[in-house]
């Protein structure tokens, strides 16, 4: 008989270490970030029409693309801190921010979002990879 085979599956030691293993803590500022662009999303989209312009040193800067960097910044930072990883936090981002913007241009047909879903995934599944 081998010396492994007298052994307890389960040891004491084994589990002192499981319990007092470091837990990988959440960044608070990405919370932080996600309620100030919840709380700015929300209030674009309450009291701004999408086609709104902003002055900006003499140039009139179009509303969407600042509604789709906010939206982007909230799902990132939301998703990054519930998931506590942040490469999926940025795909889940970049998805929903395309997605708003697919609907924005009409392109509202079931197979945009299926490729976009197959797109990501995808992605997801290149950057997971372990060599």
């Amino acid at each position: 008989m081998s010396a492994n085979s007298c052994q307890p599956p389960f040891s004491v030691s084994k589990y002192a270490k499981l319990i007092f293993m470091k837990r990988r803590k959440k960044p608070i500022w990405l919370l932080i970030v996600g309620l100030l662009s919840l709380a700015i999303f929300i209030y674009l989209i309450v009291f701004l029409s999408p086609n709104f312009q902003v002055a900006v040193f003499n140039f009139q800067v179009p509303i969407f693309p600042v509604f789709l960097l906010i939206s982007f910044l909230l799902f990132f930072s939301i998703s990054s801190f519930v998931l506590n990883n942040m490469r999926r936090g940025i795909f889940i981002g970049l998805f929903a921010s395309t997605y708003l913007l697919l609907r924005f241009l009409d392109l509202t047909h079931i197979f945009f979002l299926i490729m976009l879903l197959i797109l990501f995934v995808t992605l997801e599944m290149f950057f997971s990879y372990k060599k």
